[in-house]
């Protein structure tokens, strides 16, 4: 699994793994544009998006991770933490800042196990 990216150790509260993902979004209902993340974190993730988002959103994330024991479907509630708008890398025209609220427990341990083994950590 190690061709997804690196590890970014720095004054954050948790360490950022650099991973491409693909995510799905929802907002009140409605689909929102999939988009794609540059890393993820215990606490969330940086994710580029094909339009804008809004500060202070809370949008439902949904995405497939590459566990050791198959592909694993994570959900969970972020609130868009900070915004940018403009030309980036591959034609993404937002960079969005997510924080993790809520999840269902099955997903917390799946984002958990999942960025344990990424690290090469021990399993729970």
């Amino acid at each position: 699994m190690r061709e997804y990216g690196s590890v970014q150790f720095n004054q954050r509260q948790y360490p950022r793994l650099d991973f491409a993902l693909g995510l799905a979004f929802e907002a009140a209902g409605q689909k929102i544009p999939d988009g794609i993340t540059g890393n993820v974190s215990l606490g969330g993730m940086l994710a580029y998006l094909p339009r804008s988002v809004k500060q202070g959103h809370v949008l439902q994330v949904t995405m497939l991770l590459p566990c050791n024991d198959g592909k694993q479907v994570f959900k969970a509630q972020a609130e868009v933490v900070w915004v940018r708008e403009g030309e980036f890398e591959d034609g993404w025209a937002c960079q969005a800042g997510l924080r993790l609220l809520e999840m269902p427990a099955d997903s917390w341990h799946i984002w958990r196990r999942f960025l344990m083994e990424w690290q090469g950590e021990e399993k729970e």
